[in-house]
């Protein structure tokens, strides 16, 4: 799997990485999945931004080792367009993806 550090940068993950995967479905109309797997438990924040890189939402949870996934639903965002979302965990930032809604 590869993982994006940054929008321009990538890199093998290793087992001690958080690793964001794409979301799903994608594009979407009322919902979408999007999936990560931690190393260790942790407390995660998800920073949703808008094509101007505005953060526009942020949703926060505490989750187990290994796969997990936060639901985003179409009230989550405020408008049909395209977004960039950034996972963090306590000294980790993994990747952005973008998603679409429609």
């Amino acid at each position: 799997m590869i993982r994006f550090n940054h929008p321009l940068q990538s890199r093998q993950a290793s087992e001690t990485d958080v690793e964001l995967l794409p979301n799903f479905p994608n594009p979407f109309v009322e919902m979408t999945m999007l999936r990560f797997n931690l190393p260790n438990p942790a407390q995660v924040i998800l920073r949703i931004f808008n094509a101007d890189g505005q953060e526009i939402n942020q949703k926060q949870a505490s989750f187990e080792e290994g796969e997990n996934h936060l639901v985003l639903q179409r009230n989550d965002l405020r408008e049909p367009g395209v977004y960039e979302y950034l996972l963090e965990t306590a000294g980790t930032t993994s990747g952005r993806r973008k998603l679409v809604m429609f």
